[in-house]
């Protein structure tokens, strides 16, 4: 049994520019989260697909529908992780520095982003759970975020696949379980 990987089509909201508050930012989120995306050719080589589920989030379903001709099953647990606004209505930061401080707020289990950080670790969870229990091959269409997590989670469940960080817009990664 092989489960596919995919991360969403590029999304063509661009990332600010400059120094933003969080109000800024968090408003860049919904408009990320419902912007439309880039098509690009994606060979599904490397399983015969018999099943497609897509995070909710129309980037990753529209991904799903340009590259999978089957049915396609949303799920929610696919998306991407949330994170809580900091109160610092007039703080400006670059960009990059508020995704950094929220990734180690995140992380770390700062108590501003544990609730959601634990919830979104058990999302993936259910995932994994879900993949571990077909019996065909299947895609899931999903984020960066989720993928990276999803991976570590499938390697210690016995599967074996390629390594990535930041998983690349519209590339398929094959897992298949280890044979023993």
């Amino acid at each position: 049994m092989r489960v596919g990987l995919i991360r969403h089509f590029q999304v063509l909201e661009p990332m600010p520019r400059g120094w933003v508050t969080m109000d800024e930012l968090l408003a860049w989120r919904a408009r990320y989260d419902s912007a439309a995306v880039s098509p690009v050719p994606l060979s599904l080589e490397g399983g015969n697909w018999a099943r497609c589920y897509a995070s909710d989030l129309s980037r990753a379903h529209q991904t799903a529908q340009a590259v999978y001709a089957g049915e396609i099953f949303p799920l929610s647990e696919l998306r991407e992780a949330e994170f809580a606004p900091f109160q610092s209505r007039y703080l400006r930061l670059p960009f990059s520095l508020w995704t950094w401080l929220v990734r180690l707020a995140w992380m770390t289990g700062h108590e501003s982003q544990r609730r959601l950080r634990d919830d979104f670790l058990g999302r993936m969870r259910r995932v994994a759970d879900l993949i571990e229990a077909q019996k065909e091959d299947h895609l899931m269409v999903s984020h960066a975020g989720m993928m990276f997590y999803l991976r570590k989670e499938l390697l210690s469940r016995g599967f074996f696949g390629p390594k990535f960080g930041i998983a690349e817009n519209a590339r398929l990664y094959v897992f298949e379980r280890k044979r023993v």
